[in-house]
């Protein structure tokens, strides 16, 4: 098993957030197959509203970890060269869930059971005399748990796509990928997570404030878009998948070696120089080792060459 990166890190728990809300929708299924009568108790209906909104954000959070990751390492190679370790992303994962539990913490208080038409509900919000204290904390929640890193994941695939627009990127099917990356991305946002922030708020501020006879055909109409963009706000964990792969180190690497390509081509006519000049001195140095190794030639074989000499002279002198 390879071992684990700090992109490894962020998908993995993006993954955990995905897989406890998976957890809970066999409860939710029942519920609404069920007539919306909730039979499993208060605890429990607390416990998956409040996994449902832990995966929300959660996921939410996590995508802007692996937005300003990826960001960092294709756009600023250098400068976060000592930073994307593992051990960093672990900090900021262990931070991210904190902040999930603790921001999600409330909804533990808010929702609830209760009676409606006879049958037993259980409020994905809450109840009418909690509303007004509810709908602060979603706003609240909209603002710092949805704008803000809506914000920053703009500004980390602006920045990409910047960098895909003036470096020189020979490689079309890279540039292709790195484009649908932050196509899904801005889709996912668009159709799951912004629809749900509008109509949930908006729905609250209908139970508060539009209350009278002429608004109930408006309410109930807000209520009804609510519920669907409540479905499409579980659609995000169908299209993480697609995200694994696209964020994955072998993509982000080669990204990142596209992206430098441009700044590495000055280099070549130096290397090309330096090894002009090597190949250049080759001859000279097979010459000078031809050299040395004449000068040190074996003593054997100047022996050698000594002795026959003098066996020579010996026989020339007998015959004479």
């Amino acid at each position: 098993m390879r071992p684990w990166s700090s992109i490894s890190v962020y998908m993995f728990n993006l993954a955990l957030a995905d897989f406890c809300y998976v957890l809970s929708l066999p409860f939710l299924i029942f519920y609404y197959f069920n007539k919306t009568d909730w039979i499993f108790g208060d605890i429990l209906c607390r416990l998956q509203r409040f996994i449902f909104h832990v995966n929300l954000y959660g996921s939410i959070l996590f995508l802007t970890c692996i937005s300003v990751h990826r960001y960092s390492g294709v756009v600023h190679p250098l400068k976060s060269l000592g930073r994307l370790k593992k051990k960093n992303a672990v900090r900021t994962v262990a931070l991210v869930w904190f902040i999930v539990v603790v921001g999600i913490s409330p909804i533990l208080y808010y929702s609830r059971t209760g009676p409606k038409k006879g049958l037993t509900t259980c409020y994905d919000t809450t109840t009418e005399d909690e509303l007004p204290g509810y709908f602060v904390y979603s706003m609240c929640m909209t603002v710092f748990g949805f704008c803000i890193p809506f914000i920053i994941i703009l500004s980390c695939y602006g920045g990409i796509v910047k960098a895909l627009i003036y470096k020189d990127m020979d490689n079309a099917p890279l540039r292709k990928k790195s484009i649908y990356l932050v196509i899904i991305v801005l889709t996912v946002f668009a159709v799951s997570y912004l629809p749900f922030h509008v109509m949930k708020n908006l729905n609250m501020r209908a139970r508060l404030y539009f209350q009278s006879p002429d608004m109930c055909a408006f309410n109930d109409r807000v209520y009804a878009t609510y519920q669907v963009t409540r479905g499409l706000a579980s659609l995000n964990s169908c299209v993480d998948p697609v995200l694994y792969f696209l964020a994955g180190d072998t993509f982000r690497r080669r990204l990142s070696r596209a992206t430098k390509k441009s700044s590495r081509k000055g280099d070549h006519p130096l290397q090309s120089k330096s090894e002009e000049t090597a190949l250049n001195s080759l001859p000279e140095k097979e010459e000078a080792r031809q050299c040395h190794a004449d000068s040190v030639r074996p003593a054997e074989a100047r022996k050698s060459a000594r002795c026959a000499s003098h066996s020579s002279f010996i026989s020339c002198s007998f015959l004479l």
